[in-house]
């Protein structure tokens, strides 16, 4: 089995932990040192690479809903800030201003998140 071609487990850490590639040589290495027959080795390396496939595909199924979320949050977000496309013909008051800009700080956080998320469906849609 090449390792490029095996998918690395993800850790627990969340959604944007890297992969560990060399998985399935550290359990070789420490099943060299038990006497298994070569039958369980391969067995036990296509339950790994089923269980390494289901973790990805389960990191891609959150990182895709919480993408949508995100968007569905931001698109809300902008249209409460609509007003500010009229600023000129109707000014805002402060408090609104203050408003508007903690907003659009939110929003930006929000949008850096969901630029992150993407980056990292990117990253592992290509390897399943």
């Amino acid at each position: 089995m090449e390792d490029g071609d095996t998918p690395g487990l993800m850790s627990d850490t969340g959604p944007r932990s890297d992969p560990f590639p060399d998985v399935i040589e550290q359990i070789h290495r420490e099943l060299q040192r038990m006497d298994m027959p070569c039958t369980c080795k391969e067995q036990l390396d296509r339950t790994i690479v089923a269980i390494e496939t289901w973790r990805k595909l389960k990191l891609q199924k959150d990182l895709t809903g919480n993408i949508e979320t995100e968007y569905a949050h931001m698109v809300s977000g902008i249209s409460f800030l609509g007003d500010l496309a009229h600023l000129s013909r109707k000014p805002l008051t402060q408090q609104e201003m203050i408003d508007h800009a903690e907003s659009l700080k939110f929003l930006a956080d929000m949008a850096d998140r969901c630029a992150r998320r993407l980056t990292e469906l990117a990253r592992i849609s290509g390897k399943i």
